[in-house]
């Protein structure tokens, strides 16, 4: 949900601007942003990570998942509930609440590694961190197409209060169920237990806080060709999921709800591609670990490269042409979760909340700089200017493709 709520920014811009048979009334009242506000309101998202990130790390080593993760996703729901206000008094309100979305957005990758490794069965690792990572895909699924609804239905604001209150709702519950220590769990058996305690080191039994030998990971080469992969990874993601909209709004001229549809097949095709990569992963025994993180991640990274190349190439004029293209490209990167996300667990081992929470990084470094890179590349949204942008991100992706395979 904390991912969630950062991507209602995007889609509540669209919204706002009443349609040609609409009044400026209550409902759809018109709060247009400047291209350097709406480069900023993401930015600053991504600078309010940047500078949790570590510090989140720490508080989960020290005070455990659930206390932590907890009172980050609570803070994110109410920043998202007070939204609208913010938006109606002052821009420099909505900013702190973008803020506060971003700090408790910190808490997600660092979440996953701490989560997989105490929780998962060695030989389900693949599935385990491919359920676990799905929620980059999962979120904007269904907050690009809620939305769409929402928005012609009860106006922009309503899509700022059902996603806060959901939010509110959903960590409640997780405080509830959720156990650090599966050891401690009521609902864990003996048999359960056994088989997520295997092969795990004696470190990540029974204690919370464990010295993580930094120095040491940070002169990993593996390490570093898991987040330059992120990077990669994350450059593209955050390029369909952030401005996917305004893409096919503009440029293809779909209808606000088929924008919000359109927009959401991509993330929703990348997870279940996601969740059966790591399921296929761990069953197959005839390669080694090292073999399969390079061929997953290369068929996830080229795949992707070249329908994206192809897409920047068909004419606009034919928008089902490239929505499809669009979502069968960023549906073969949802492979990834066999290759660089699969590596960051398997190889940190009780290290992987700061090796997988670093994950964080190359979400939240491509989101604080792909608005300054949209506005130099499209500045004015043209088709174009929209091909260019796509085969950058080709380049990208097969450049970061390299150097994983290279490292690991």
């Amino acid at each position: 949900m904390t991912w969630s709520n950062i991507l209602t920014f995007s889609f509540a811009i669209i919204c706002m601007k009443p349609k040609d048979n609409q009044t400026n009334n209550s409902t759809h009242e018109d709060h247009q942003f400047t291209s350097n506000e709406k480069s900023l309101a993401i930015s600053v998202v991504a600078v309010a990570a940047l500078i949790g990130n570590i510090p989140v790390v720490m508080l989960i080593n020290k005070l455990g998942v659930r206390r932590v993760f907890t009172a980050l996703g609570l803070l994110s729901g109410l920043a998202t509930l007070v939204m609208p206000l913010a938006i109606r008094h002052a821009f420099s309100c909505m900013l702190v609440c973008r803020a506060l979305q971003g700090l408790a957005f910190a808490a997600n990758f660092p979440v996953i590694g701490a989560v997989a490794s105490r929780w998962s069965y060695f030989k389900q690792n693949g599935m385990f961190v491919g359920v676990l990572v799905s929620y980059v895909q999962l979120s904007p699924s269904i907050t690009m197409s809620v939305s769409g609804m929402i928005c012609d239905t009860f106006g922009w604001s309503s899509i700022f209060y059902v996603h806060g209150a959901l939010t509110l709702f959903i960590f409640a519950i997780f405080f509830v169920i959720y156990r650090d220590d599966p050891a401690r769990h009521s609902m864990v058996g003996g048999v359960e237990l056994e088989k997520i305690l295997r092969n795990k080191s004696a470190v990540n039994e029974g204690k919370s806080e464990i010295q993580v030998p930094y120095k040491d990971i940070l002169k990993t080469p593996c390490v570093w060709g898991i987040w330059i992969a992120a990077f990669g990874y994350f450059l593209c993601t955050n390029a369909v999921y952030l401005f996917s909209p305004t893409y096919m709004s503009q440029v293809l001229k779909l209808k606000t709800t088929s924008s919000g549809f359109s927009a959401a097949l991509p993330p929703m095709g990348q997870f279940l591609v996601k969740i059966s990569s790591g399921f296929i992963s761990d069953k197959i025994h005839c390669l080694s670990e090292k073999n399969k993180f390079r061929m997953f991640n290369t068929v996830s990274f080229i795949g992707c490269s070249i329908l994206l190349v192809a897409l920047a190439f068909i004419d606009t004029t034919y928008p089902f042409l490239n929505v499809i293209l669009l979502t069968v490209g960023i549906t073969i990167l949802g492979s990834a979760s066999g290759g660089f996300y699969k590596s960051g667990p398997v190889l940190s081992k009780q290290f992987s909340h700061f090796v997988t929470g670093n994950l964080s990084l190359g979400l939240t470094i491509t989101m604080l700089i792909l608005p300054s890179v949209v506005s130099l590349i499209i500045p004015t949204g043209t088709s174009d200017e929209w091909r260019n942008m796509f085969l950058f991100i080709v380049i990208v992706l097969a450049s970061s493709s390299k150097m994983f395979e290279s490292f690991t």
